[in-house]
């Protein structure tokens, strides 16, 4: 039990990137992978993510990677942080844009 509880501590202490994502986090959550960034361009690529000090077309973030394939959703995370210059928090932050809440 106490494992669970330093699970959730050591999460809620990560420092998270100030992106939102907005509703596109939930569609790329639910959209079929694999899937290239190409492809997300096309479906995507006016969904707007924001930070604190500006707001990021989706297709200009991916637009240097047309060629690269995504296995799931957190790899598109990924390739958006880095993007903007951010580094993605551990794999645990990660893993919920994989699952969708039940």
């Amino acid at each position: 039990m106490s494992g669970d509880n330093a699970d959730h501590d050591t999460e809620a202490h990560d420092p998270a990137p100030a992106v939102t994502f907005g509703p596109l986090k939930r569609a790329l959550r639910e959209h079929r992978y694999p899937v290239t960034a190409a492809e997300l361009i096309e479906q995507y690529g006016a969904a707007t993510l924001e930070t604190p000090t500006a707001t990021a077309r989706l297709d200009a973030l991916l637009e240097g990677c047309e060629e690269t394939q995504f296995r799931e959703p957190s790899e598109v995370r990924e390739a958006v942080l880095r993007a903007l210059d951010h580094e993605a928090p551990p794999a645990t932050a990660a893993d919920e844009w994989t699952e969708l809440p039940r």
